[in-house]
């Protein structure tokens, strides 16, 4: 939140306001996630709208805080009228010369990063594309991204009648997920894309959709 914070001082994009939108919301703070969502819209572009992430976010923001205002109104009313904690300088930018020289023992950097995924990654090979429609909370399926950017199914709980899992469609170990909630990955995507992505499959409304 404080990254987020003075990014906005020093430049008040949509983006800086997203990230502190989705920061409130899991300090459960969701009146101020709601603010900072109405915020992002307000210096977004007129042909512009929140993305499919951020619009998942406010609605389960403004979800919540329908429920404890329900709960729990005179709360939620103290809450709004507490006094504002007084906001922090922000740090000091220091030289890359002055760091150096502050942290002399420091190893020297390595001449070349290793990348996240490989710069060619290899062809795969996968057959022709199916929809699997995931009716349940629970989505009975454990999946993981590769270190080539893919996404696979590691994992399958059966789908029986006693199985709280309830899902249309043949799926099995080994597959490579193409499309998940309407989020393209047939590409190698990194680790923040498949974050986010998840995020979105656990917020997104039953049936979802896989390819």
């Amino acid at each position: 939140r404080n990254d987020a914070q003075l990014a906005i001082k020093m430049n008040p994009t949509p983006e800086a306001y997203s990230t502190l939108a989705k920061s409130l919301f899991y300090m459960k703070d969701y009146r101020a996630s709601i603010d900072a969502f109405q915020s992002c819209m307000d210096v977004l572009p007129e042909e512009e709208g929140l993305t499919m992430f951020d619009q998942a976010y406010l609605q389960k923001a403004q979800a919540a805080l329908t429920e404890e205002i329900e709960k729990n109104p005179a709360e939620i009313d103290a809450r709004s009228t507490a006094p504002t904690i007084p906001k922090l300088p922000p740090p000091r930018f220091v030289p890359r010369e002055e760091a150096m020289a502050l942290t002399q023992n420091m190893p020297r950097p390595p001449k070349k990063w290793p990348q996240q995924t490989p710069s060619s990654p290899q062809a795969i090979q996968c057959g022709k594309e199916r929809e699997i429609m995931f009716l349940s909370e629970a989505l009975g399926i454990k999946l993981n991204r590769g270190t080539d950017g893919i996404v696979r199914v590691v994992g399958l709980a059966p789908d029986t009648p006693a199985s709280p899992v309830a899902r249309k469609g043949k799926i099995q170990v080994g597959d490579v997920v193409r499309e998940a909630a309407g989020v393209d990955i047939r590409r190698p995507i990194t680790n923040i894309m498949w974050g986010d992505t998840v995020a979105l499959i656990k917020l997104a409304p039953r049936p979802i959709s896989f390819m």
